[in-house]
């Protein structure tokens, strides 16, 4: 069977990266495009808002002077002759200064009858019951009413009205004091207060009645236009908002939002000029395409040094080894720069096929040392499988005979089928029941230890109060060892953590622990048990019982007493039975047990074992 080894691609490989990076950069470019157009988006309607407040600022400047005039006019009005129309004539010219230079002001006697202006004084009656404005203020008076744009019986300019209604002392109506506000001017203002380029605006009525229709009326209807789109906008649940928004597609559309005002009956639509957006636009993406060309230039310009440094050498070295391969004679190669890199490139392939052979050698050691390891834990799990049958099967035969041994002596000791002639088989009785208690213990422990090793034994866990469960074991202890006197001195902190153990191996434990303490002791001492926390290498708390021999005089709170003339029999497992114990709680014992020193043992309880 005759195999072609292909011809080394490298250079057309170098080709698809240069054309990868073209095609990735290009990706990057659109989509660097679109979040410039989001940004660009998000920086319009935000110059919008901003503009949007500016111009609400302004209108409520000019509506709040145009409020202040009209209170001080109705002041001085309620307090004079209503029928007197020069006198009010003379105070509305008092009134006309250059700050209301382009303002009219107006009165309007009880029968909705305009009657005197500033700019006309006294003039013959023109009938203006059916404005907006006359009808608020008849039906509020006191209260400032803005109506829709009229254009003036008086004036015959377009105005935009803000009335307010009087009433005499005894709340009888008596008339409306007007100041018609020029749109040119008011607009013109408004326009003043706007300091960004290429806004355009129309503040419309409650009624979508165009305020400022008179100023530039070419400019804003593209914005008008869109006004429509308002008559079917909750205003309540929505008091601002974008309706239109540019499309990179399409260099008719732009950015429309408009704003209700929160003080007064009108709203503020504002759009943003096409040419100045796409200006904006242009700023802001045109330094993030640079980055990216100059980030392909530099990204092209690496992988030609790639080619010119790694992948022309490789290439000529495959062709040499394509030549050997075929007996051509060996040369070295050109782009190298005479290193013999193809003798280098064989002695590492060799090294590396040795190094492989290695690993699989030893992988092959590894596994037969796994398979010898799992016989030997079988092996062992039968061995303790064994044991723990017979020890249960041992247990069970001992503890019948130990029952009735225990059971018979109970019964001489109490002398229930009378005395003892002589003393001596009493005190017999009494080693033969002790001694087949000792018995009964070195079995429990035997096969608790047992079923330890074997991980045989399932802890019943829950919250255990530490120092009920040391006076609990204290009295048991004094149970089992008898009526002499020994002491124990119980040093306890006030506040202790609850543990999360299982109750009856704690019992165990701390019982098994106290007897060894007793039985480690001086002769003129006592056990002193004490609880404490500390902390541990990784700075979490720990919690700890100590168990020592003292000599230091005996407190008078927090100790027992309980008998000491006689060593406790403690069988050889109790300890080893208690470590394995502690080891299943995750706890561990410090037994410190030198000669011509106190006894201490150390009982440290980790932090998730601790309950607050």
């Amino acid at each position: 069977m005759n195999i072609t080894w292909s011809k080394p691609s490298l250079s057309r490989d170098f080709a698809f990266f240069a054309a990868l990076i073209v095609f990735v950069l290009t990706i990057a470019a659109l989509w660097v495009t679109y979040e410039a157009y989001i940004d660009h988006s998000q920086q319009m309607v935000h110059q919008m808002e901003t503009e949007a407040t500016r111009i609400d600022r302004a209108m409520i400047l000019e509506i709040e002077h145009s409020s202040y005039l009209l209170q001080a006019l109705g002041q001085q009005i309620t307090h004079m002759n209503t029928d007197d129309l020069n006198g009010i004539a003379v105070l509305l010219r008092s009134f006309d200064t250059t700050a209301t230079l382009h303002h009219v002001f107006s009165w309007i006697d009880a029968n909705q009858n305009n009657v005197v202006s500033s700019n006309k004084g006294v003039h013959k009656p023109v009938d203006v019951s059916d404005r907006d404005f006359v009808k608020m203020a008849m039906a509020e008076p006191g209260k400032i009413q803005i109506g829709n744009p009229i254009q003036g019986r008086v004036s015959n300019k377009w105005a935009l009205p803000v009335a307010l209604g009087l009433t005499d002392s005894t709340g009888k109506y008596i008339g409306t004091i007007l100041i018609s506000m020029d749109i040119d001017t008011l607009t013109r203002n408004l326009r003043s207060a706007v300091k960004g380029s290429g806004i355009s605006f129309t503040v419309y009525s409650r009624s979508l009645l165009p305020l400022n229709q008179t100023i530039a009326e070419e400019k804003m209807l593209p914005i008008d236009i869109y006004s429509q789109q308002l008559k079917t906008t909750d205003l309540t649940k929505y008091p601002s908002g974008v309706l239109s928004v540019a499309s990179l597609f399409d260099k008719n559309s732009m950015y429309i939002y408009y704003e209700v005002s929160a003080n007064y009956p009108y709203i503020i639509m504002l759009g943003f000029d096409n040419s100045a957006s796409w200006a904006a636009m242009r700023e802001l993406l045109i330094p993030r395409l640079i980055q990216i060309l100059a980030m392909g230039i530099f990204m092209l310009a690496l992988l030609w040094l790639v080619r010119s440094r790694i992948i022309k050498p490789i290439s000529e070295l495959a062709t040499i080894t394509g030549g050997i391969a075929r007996g051509e004679p060996y040369r070295d190669p050109i782009s190298s720069g005479g290193v013999n890199e193809l003798y280098v490139l064989a002695q590492q392939i060799k090294k590396l096929s040795n190094y492989i052979d290695e690993i699989f050698r030893i992988e092959e050691e590894n596994k037969n040392k796994n398979l010898m390891f799992r016989k030997g834990k079988e092996a062992s799990d039968l061995s303790n499988k064994i044991k723990i049958e017979f020890l249960t099967a041992m247990s069970h035969d001992l503890r019948t005979p130990l029952n009735t041994i225990i059971g018979f002596s109970e019964i001489m000791k109490l002398q229930s089928y009378g005395t003892f002639e002589n003393p001596q088989y009493l005190q017999c009785v009494k080693d033969i029941n002790e001694a087949a208690h000792q018995l009964q213990y070195l079995t429990d422990d035997v096969m608790a230890l047992s079923s330890a090793e074997a991980g045989m034994i399932e802890l019943q866990e829950k919250h255990i109060d530490v120092r009920f469960m040391l006076s609990k074991c204290l009295r048991q202890v004094a149970d089992r060892l008898g009526d002499n006197k020994l002491h124990i001195e119980l040093k306890l902190p006030d506040t202790m953590p609850r543990l999360l153990m299982d109750e009856g191996r704690l019992k165990q434990i701390i019982i098994n622990l106290i007897l060894n303490a007793i039985n480690q002791s001086a002769a003129d001492s006592h056990v002193v048990i004490r609880a404490y926390t500390e902390q541990d290498k990784g700075g979490k708390e720990t919690f700890c019982l100590a168990f020592s021999d003292s000599r230091a005089s005996l407190a008078k709170t927090g100790r027992a007493e309980v008998s000491k003339t006689a060593k406790y029999s403690l069988s050889n497992l109790s300890i080893p039975l208690t470590k394995a114990l502690v080891a299943m709680h995750q706890a561990t014992l410090e037994i410190k047990n030198q000669p011509g020193k106190p006894y201490s043992t150390i009982l440290r309880f980790p932090p998730e074992r601790l309950i607050y």
